[in-house]
């Protein structure tokens, strides 16, 4: 298929909710409704990574099993979306460079209009970068569920690594019942949007952390396999900062299956919530 400067994406809708499939994992406060309201939201909050999910959809839905084998995207989250809203995602081609490598803009809104995401995917007509090996990305020795401050946190600091089981029951589970997602591409491929989700679980596995905000997730993808696998992520810290009154941490993330590296992901998110957030 021929693409061009302009060229739009597929139109997709979805009504937003709250991921609870994988609550056992970890718990996010963020979601109940009375925290949330405590910190000045409405209500309990939509998770950042199943924006990302819905946000993904036109891009996937375009590009095939090629974008999820070795494109990119760059998400921020710029408004809360909650529970029940119509999410609209749009986008279109914005340039096309001399060597093949396709750049999309999309953003997600509200049944308001309001844009709540802004993303940017790429499709190269290879993969960009280097691959990463397991060896770049050490365990850490710190204890699962420590305390986690900005005095606390050291960059370059190794995170205890985590494994996560994808069967076809748990890909399954996420795309149909957590966001909605019954792309027939899924039914053997891993989706992206469980991939950016092992972010959260990390975090809330190394540190003690009741509830955090997603702000956005970078991912480089590598290779995609088909569902029943082992996926091992690990990572460092890369950054912590606080910004009006808000306290942020920056991962730096690498998931890897038998096969080699699956994807990069650059995460941010929030991890102390001023008050009155919203």
């Amino acid at each position: 298929m021929l693409y061009y400067v302009g060229h739009p994406l597929p139109e997709y809708r979805v009504k937003a909710s709250i991921d609870c499939v994988h609550s056992a994992e970890a718990h996010n406060q963020i979601h109940d409704d009375d925290f949330a309201k405590h910190h000045g939201f409405r209500s309990g909050l939509v998770s950042g990574a199943s924006l990302f999910a819905y946000m993904s959809r036109p891009v996937a839905e375009l590009l095939g099993r090629d974008w999820l084998a070795r494109g990119s995207a760059e998400v921020r989250f710029v408004r809360p979306v909650y529970e029940g809203e119509e999410i609209r995602v749009t986008g279109s081609v914005v340039s096309i460079a001399k060597d093949g490598t396709i750049t999309m803009e999309c953003q997600a809104a509200n049944n308001l209009g309001a844009v709540c995401g802004i993303g940017i995917m790429r499709h190269p007509s290879s993969v960009p970068v280097v691959e990463p090996s397991a060896s770049d990305y050490p365990d850490g020795n710190g204890a699962f569920h420590r305390p986690i401050s900005l005095e606390t946190l050291e960059k370059g600091e190794p995170l205890r690594l985590i494994t996560s089981e994808c069967t076809r029951s748990v890909n399954w589970q996420y795309c149909r019942k957590s966001i909605r997602d019954h792309h027939p591409l899924y039914e053997t491929n891993i989706h992206p949007g469980w991939l950016v989700n092992r972010a959260s679980r990390i975090l809330s596995a190394n540190f003690a952390i009741p509830a955090w905000i997603d702000v956005s997730s970078q991912i480089q993808n590598f290779r995609t396999i088909e569902n029943e696998c082992r996926v091992e992520t690990r990572g460092r810290v890369r950054d912590r900062f606080e910004l009006k009154g808000d306290h942020f941490v920056v991962l730096e993330l690498a998931l890897f299956v038998p096969q080699g590296c699956l994807a990069t992901i650059l995460y941010t998110a929030i991890f102390r919530i001023a008050p009155n957030a919203a």
